[in-house]
Formats: C-alpha cells, sequence, structure tokens
C-alpha cells in the first residue's frame, strides 16, 4: 500500500513568502498612496470651480463681484473707512476693531446652502453677533480640501469658545500685504490689487484675461482661515518679509518671492507674522498667520482663475509671472507659463 507523503513548507520558504510580499506592498504603497492624492488634488480643484462658479452667478446677479468683507446691510471696509490693520477677527464690538462677514457667505445660495445663507441676519447682526456664533461654526463641505488635515475648527485665541469652521480656500486679494490694506491703493486703482479686495467690489468685466486672473488659492492654515469672517478671507500672494513686488509694468521681475508653501510653526518663518499685519494700526491678528497660499498637495497650490479654469502652481512659480496673474488690471496679464499646469 502507498503511502502519500504530506508536504508544508519549510520555515525558509514561509520567510521568502513573506518577504516577497512585504517587497510587493512597499513598492506597491506608495503607487497607492499617490493615485489617493490624485485623486484628492482632483476634488479640490472640483470645489475650487464650483467655487469660481458660484462667484459668476453672483455676479450675474448684481453687476459686481462681492468685496472679500463686508458689513451689515451690505457695506464694505471703504464704505465705513475702516482699516483692515484696526479690524480683530471675532470682534463684536461696534467700531474700527468691528470684524466683517467674509465673501464666502454671499456664495451659499449658489454652493447648495440656502437654508444656512436664510439663517443669517444681514439687517440686524454683525458677523459675530450671538445669533451667528453657531453658524460660523458649521462645516461647510465645499469649503474644505480633502487633503487638509489640520482641525475643523479654528483656535485663534480671539474666537474664545466659537470655534467657527476653517475654510481651505482664501480670496487673493492683492500681491503685497501693504495693498490688501491700504485703501488709497483701490480707489488709485494701483496694480498690485487682486480681483476679490476687502474695499471695493470689482467686476469680471474688468479682466482684460480671466482665464488669466486667479481669483482664489488655498491655504492650510489653521488659525485665521474661518469661512464666517472677513477678517483674513482676502491675502496676499508674495510673503510680506522677501523684498520688493514693484509695480506690474516695471521691466524689472520682482526681487519678493510668490508665497506659495511659505510659512510654518517655528523654527520655520511664518507666512505673516502679528505685527507684519497689524502693520501701523492697534487691532490685527494676536498671533502669527503660519500659512498664506498654501497645499497639502506635494509642491504646488491649486488657484481657480476667473473663467472658472482651475490650475495648480508649482512652489517655484517666475515671480512676475504670479504677480501679474493676480493683479486684476487689464492689461498686465502674460501668458500662462510652464508653472501652470
Amino acid at each position: 500500500m502507498r503511502h502519500l507523503s504530506k508536504h508544508g513548507f519549510t520555515m525558509v520558504e514561509m520567510l521568502v513568502v513573506i518577504a516577497l510580499i512585504s517587497i510587493l506592498i512597499a513598492l506597491l504603497l506608495p503607487a497607492i498612496q499617490a493615485a489617493r492624492e490624485a485623486a484628492r488634488r482632483t476634488a479640490c480643484s472640483v470645489k475650487l470651480k464650483n467655487l469660481a462658479i458660484a462667484l459668476h452667478a453672483y455676479h450675474d446677479s448684481g453687476g459686481k463681484l462681492p468685496p472679500s468683507a463686508f458689513y451689515k446691510n451690505g457695506k464694505n471696509l471703504g464704505d465705513l473707512e475702516t482699516q483692515l490693520v484696526e479690524v480683530k477677527p471675532g470682534d463684536n464690538t461696534p467700531g474700527p476693531t468691528l470684524a466683517p462677514y467674509s465673501f464666502f457667505i454671499r456664495l451659499l445660495p449658489y454652493i447648495e446652502q440656502v437654508h444656512l445663507y436664510e439663517q443669517i441676519d444681514f439687517v440686524n447682526n454683525e458677523a459675530f453677533a450671538p445669533g451667528n456664533t453657531s453658524l460660523a461654526a458649521k462645516v461647510v463641505p465645499v469649503l474644505n480640501c480633502p487633503s487638509y488635515r489640520g482641525p475643523a475648527s479654528s483656535s485663534a485665541a480671539e474666537y474664545g469658545s466659537k470655534y467657527p469652521a476653517i475654510t481651505n480656500y482664501k480670496a487673493l486679494g492683492a500681491t503685497t500685504l501693504a495693498c490688501l490694506q491700504d485703501q488709497f491703493s483701490v480707489t488709485h486703482g494701483l496694480l498690485n490689487g487682486g480681483t476679490l479686495h476687502p474695499f471695493a467690489a470689482y467686476s469680471f468685466n474688468t479682466l482684460k484675461a480671466p482665464t488669466q486672473t486667479a481669483v482664489l488659492a488655498e491655504t492650510k492654515e489653521e488659525k485665521y482661515a474661518a469661512w464666517f469672517d472677513g477678517t483674513t478671507a482676502s491675502i496676499p500672494g508674495f510673503h510680506p518679509a522677501t523684498g520688493n513686488v514693484a509695480d506690474d509694468r516695471t521691466p524689472s521681475p520682482p526681487t519678493a518671492a510668490p508665497a506659495l508653501n511659505m510659512g510654518g510653526h517655528a523654527p520655520a518663518t511664518p507666512f505673516c507674522t502679528a505685527a507684519q499685519w497689524r502693520d501701523f494700526g492697534s487691532g490685527g491678528i494676536a498671533d502669527d498667520m503660519q500659512w498664506g497660499p498654501s497645499s497639502e498637495h506635494p509642491g504646488l497650490v491649486n488657484h481657480v482663475f476667473g473663467g472658472t479654469e482651475t490650475r495648480s502652481i508649482a512652489n517655484d512659480v517666475d515671480p512676475a509671472a504670479y504677480r501679474a496673474v493676480i493683479s486684476r488690471q487689464p492689461d498686465d496679464n502674460v501668458e500662462i507659463g510652464e508653472n501652470f499646469k
């Protein structure tokens, strides 16, 4: 009678199999992670595009874009002669420190948030009146990048226990912090102002080439990025302390650096210190703003342009090109370069 012998894996064979499986996982994991990040980046671009479409819908309804910040009854900072350097995030005290609403609130009816919009009393309440606190804490999914890994609400000291929800998108209000803060630059048409500025409401009609003018950009700022608060809803595209941006029509390139993914906590240099934001004012932010235009996408930041196109801009974008695409002026736009994907 024949006896069939049973052969199992030896210990050595088992170890070889385990080693091969480990190598395959190690080879496949980066590819899987890259595919997932690519999907998140695409989803982020779709959200930005939806916001741009909402801006167009708002523009079509009234002929103008919203200012990046406004008060009850639709007044903007310029109407009330309020200085951005005096305004404090989350402040509900009547006077120069009063925090404004963010332009995102104007877009709520166009991003499937009509119910939330209808709960806000623009006639009687300022942004952080007690009746709005719970509304400011609501997370609006279209305002968050899928790759963002930070907290869902702001822990900035100014907000106390209000904890307003974070957005990962901000208006590119100007090339420089000085232009963002200065009403004079807006009223006299200087060439470093962006499309969504805190002091005035502009129109897409002022843009010679909307498809080459960036309107919104991502940010991974965790404190001063409350979607409800107009105080910090708009940011400059250049780092405040890296040089001179100069005039858009100046032949020489700017010496300042685009602020794409420039920032972070100590020992890194923050995007904008509290002192820089405050400038000559007594208000402003109490802590440093760690990030300006920035993202969790490796090496780039998603932007949306005035024609609703989304593009990923590399961290090392040419400064002159980035200055030109932020500015709203009709004759400074340049052809999209290799850093605009």
